[in-house]
């Protein structure tokens, strides 16, 4: 999965159709028309390392002079080690669009944003923060929807591995022109709402745009070669160190014969090998050796045995006589 660069902010009432308005009439399609805006944001900070907010394109430079306007800002960064959280980068003022087909987040500050397919979201989940210095204090407390994203590089194959890309969406209060100090402003009293709602919508769509990879992998699982035991090299190929042994196909059907059947007993031809009373009489003519089943059955195949003629043979059809006087006697 990759991620796709936009240069132009989307628009929540142009670009989309509201969940509400879409749950309240019957679509007349299901396949074309706008995608449905599940969640709307227009306060997110987003957080992430130094060494991978390059790979998500929205993050603003930092600039000689003023370093510290792309690390994290207070009140929240309060809840980040090193120093109020210096070894993340975050970008304020992240819009989210949580649509039906896809993630989109657009920075205002830098002018980029990103469309993120569900399945690159591998993880999502809510995080809580707390103060570091009034860890008790619930009015400092806050949370946040940490993911892990995955991208395909270009070219790369799909079976490599990469590294997630670890994000973190907090939704926070902007600063009134009455608090234009940072230090004095507080966490949102939304805060912990705005996530859960966040969070469970990107939830509800990442259900609705599961992972093809997923399907592939269980269309492997059902149409995985099965074993047969050997018959003619045109029902399949044969297995390398199992001699006699075939692959099978998936449709179901019979496997090859035995060795020296020549073919199967169905209901559609046991006519030709048994009369009216069940005896056998082998294959017509024609038959033998060819289509129907060779040669004869063995001694007493197809005959039933009477009580009397089993117990005279003993066990198993072994005479066991002689076996009567070495028999220890049973002792209480």
């Amino acid at each position: 999965m990759s991620l796709t660069v936009i240069k132009s902010r989307p628009s929540a009432d142009g670009d989309f159709q509201p969940l509400s308005e879409y749950q309240d009439q019957t679509p007349e399609t299901f396949f074309d028309g706008k995608p449905i805006l599940y969640y709307h944001d227009e306060n997110i900070k987003a957080w992430v390392s130094e060494e991978q907010y390059e790979s998500l394109y929205f993050f603003s430079k930092a600039s000689a002079e003023n370093d510290a306007s792309v690390h994290p800002s207070s009140p929240e960064s309060q809840a980040l080690q090193n120093n109020g959280g210096t070894h993340l980068r975050e970008e304020k003022k992240v819009e989210v669009f949580v649509g039906s087909s896809k993630l989109i987040l657009f920075s205002h500050k830098s002018g980029t944003g990103i469309e993120i397919p569900y399945p690159a979201v591998t993880l999502h989940a809510i995080k809580n923060f707390s103060h570091l210095e009034k860890p008790d204090d619930a009015a400092s407390n806050f949370l946040g929807v940490y993911m892990q994203l995955e991208f395909a590089g270009a070219g790369a194959d799909d079976d490599e591995s990469f590294d997630p890309i670890e994000l973190t969406l907090v939704p926070y209060k902007p600063l009134s022109e009455d608090s234009p100090n940072p230090e004095s402003s507080t966490v949102d009293a939304l805060n912990a709402e705005r996530t859960n709602a966040l969070f469970n919508q990107i939830s509800s769509c990442s259900n609705l745009n599961p992972d093809p990879r997923d399907d592939e992998e269980d269309e492997e699982e059902d149409s995985a070669d099965r074993i047969i035991f050997e018959g003619s090299a045109e029902h399949g190929a044969a297995v390398d160190g199992l001699p006699g042994v075939l692959l099978g196909d998936s449709t179901g059907g019979l496997p090859p014969p035995m060795p020296g059947s020549s073919g199967w007993i169905t209901a559609e031809n046991v006519d030709q090998y048994s009369d009216a009373d069940g005896n056998w009489i082998g294959g017509q003519d024609g038959q033998d050796g060819e289509d129907g089943i060779s040669g004869e059955l063995g001694e007493g195949a197809g005959r039933v045995r009477d009580r009397d003629e089993a117990e005279k043979d003993g066990a198993n059809s072994h005479d066991d006589a002689d076996d009567t006087e070495s028999k220890r006697p049973r002792t209480e």
